[in-house]
């Protein structure tokens, strides 16, 4: 309790009283809790609260929107909490320049309406939730079906502004999209999981919304019928979004969304009618997450494996395959599900932390030795002291 005590104390001399509170099960990551959680105003005082942790070997994880903690380890400690979520300013953006600058801490859902004021967009899944935090997700590098038109977060973000382990504040890339000076530190740091910096600001390349979106879903008679209709849609260069399979009741449905101007998406419409024949049309809502099950895992395969994976699954599997992109995400009822998954490459995104404990969510031997010793040496780098989420990482780094 003494030293508790005496890191809110520090906390509140660098951060200030109103911005440190203790730590609790809210702010848990896997189960494991902080002894405290400061949430800074400025990106001065974040740096300066990870300077502190630095000097004296606290670990810090960075907290955003708190959807989820990715699929990342238990934390191998876990000291101080740090909310960005103060840090949620939109800092520039000029729509004729097609870049937008945001604090780490915007939700998608604050960024989207920023943007869909001027008919632009940042291209991030669609089906991402818009309570989910800019830095959360770059953190996790999080997408879903629409990479396969849009992009992962790696594509479209051009600049970054983080704090390094030993309490630097740096910037990678840049604020215009012609960008090509030095090393493209943004696609190391997006996915690393805050354990190689903390990101407190983000430049996006921006898109027009599209002008129509159509969504279509029809009922297959195979995996791989329903993903063959899917690729050649993609083949033929229709105006596809995303593209996902699923299966209920011994009935495999593809759901197909079109996006692009009026003419493009009516066009691809009458196309991808004429793939699918005389399929029956499904009706309801389009489905857009995977539910039940105990633990989340998410497979990949070459596209033209994906139908022999699918029609190998349980029959009672809940699951959500997107044939373009050759990934599916199931949920499985128990951890004895797990072995045959985990020989395929399987990483588990989503597990109880009594689970995840026993596993390494990446799987056995994620790294080989030459790989794993880049990478540690990179950490090194950037985080000599190993303060920022200590193990979450690949091969626990």
């Amino acid at each position: 309790m003494e030293r508790r005590a005496n890191l809110l104390t520090e906390l509140q001399s660098i951060a200030g009283a109103e911005n440190v509170r203790p730590g609790d099960d809210e702010f848990a990551v896997d189960g494991v809790a902080p002894q405290a959680v400061v949430r800074p105003a400025t990106v001065e005082a974040a740096a300066a609260v990870v300077r502190h942790a630095n000097a004296n070997r606290l670990a810090v994880i960075p907290i955003g929107g708190k959807q989820r903690g990715g699929p990342g380890n238990v934390p191998a400690r876990y000291d101080i909490g740090l909310d960005v979520t103060a840090l949620s300013e939109i800092i520039e953006y000029e729509p004729g320049d097609l870049t937008i600058t945001c604090g780490a801490g915007i939700t998608l859902g604050e960024l989207r309406k920023a943007t869909a004021a001027a008919g632009q967009m940042v291209p991030f899944d669609p089906e991402i939730a818009g309570e989910a935090s800019v830095g959360g997700v770059l953190a996790a590098d999080l997408w879903g079906p629409s990479r396969v038109s849009l992009g992962g977060p790696r594509d479209f973000t051009i600049g970054l502004r983080v704090i390094t382990g030993d309490g630097l504040t740096t910037r990678a890339g840049g604020r215009v999209v012609k960008n090509v000076a030095g090393y493209d530190l943004c696609k190391l740091y997006v996915g690393s999981l805050g354990t190689l910096a903390v990101i407190t600001e983000a430049t996006f390349k921006v898109q027009p919304v599209p002008k129509a979106t159509r969504e279509l879903a029809f009922t297959a008679a195979s995996a791989a019928d329903a993903c063959g209709i899917a690729g050649e849609s993609l083949m033929r260069g229709l105006s596809l979004q995303s593209a996902v399979v699923t299966r209920a009741d011994e009935r495999w449905r593809l759901d197909i969304t079109l996006a692009g101007s009026e003419a493009a998406v009516e066009r691809s419409a009458r196309e991808f009618a004429s793939l699918s024949g005389d399929r029956e049309q499904e009706t309801g809502d389009k489905i857009g997450h995977v539910e039940g099950g105990l633990i989340g895992v998410r497979v990949a395969a070459p596209p033209s494996e994906l139908p022999a994976l699918l029609e190998g699954l349980p029959g009672d599997a809940h699951f959500l395959a997107y044939p373009t992109l050759g990934v599916v995400r199931l949920r499985l009822k128990d951890e004895g599900e797990l072995p045959p998954l985990v020989a395929m490459g399987a990483v588990v995104e989503d597990a109880p932390p009594d689970v995840k404990r026993r596993i390494d969510v990446f799987g056995p031997e994620p790294l080989s030795s030459a790989t794993g010793g880049l990478m540690r040496s990179i950490k090194a780098q950037l985080d000599p002291n190993g303060v920022l989420s200590p193990g979450r990482f690949v091969g626990r780094l």
